[in-house]
């Protein structure tokens, strides 16, 4: 006579992959929100915007500020599946001197706007998928 006990994770990792993809979508969210949020020092004002057909529309900007200028920056934001348990965000333009700074050509020093700290500061994975997995 013989008994047999199978164990199988396929549950768990089913749950697993629903609670990464409800926290890559979290995080997409806060990273929108990280970037648009009026908090980022600036060294000096800006003015943005185009002009419409009466000449208005351009705004003057100053410190604190958010990331957007144009809405290019925000709108190249892009999230991806690599695998299960894997996403990938992908900023195309010129998301790296926005995050670690850069010198213009005039040598003036313009400061880091890191948008991707505070979002996984404020949403850390381990607490979410604990949170998740728990329910």
């Amino acid at each position: 006579m013989k008994a047999t006990i199978t164990f199988t994770t396929k549950p768990l990792e089913d749950k697993v992959r629903q609670a990464f993809a409800s926290y890559s979508q979290l995080l997409e969210a806060q990273f929108v929100k990280e970037i648009s949020t009026k908090q980022f020092s600036w060294p000096g004002a800006t003015t943005r915007g185009s002009y419409n057909s009466r000449g208005k529309g351009r705004e003057r900007v100053e410190s604190p500020r958010d990331i957007i200028d144009s809405g290019f920056f925000r709108q190249s934001q892009q999230r991806s599946q690599l695998g299960p348990l894997s996403y990938r965000y992908t900023y195309t333009g010129y998301a790296a001197p926005i995050l670690y700074g850069y010198r213009t050509r005039g040598g003036n020093q313009m400061p880091a706007r890191d948008w991707i700290t505070p979002a996984l500061v404020k949403f850390p994975v381990a607490p979410f998928l604990k949170k998740y997995l728990d329910s």
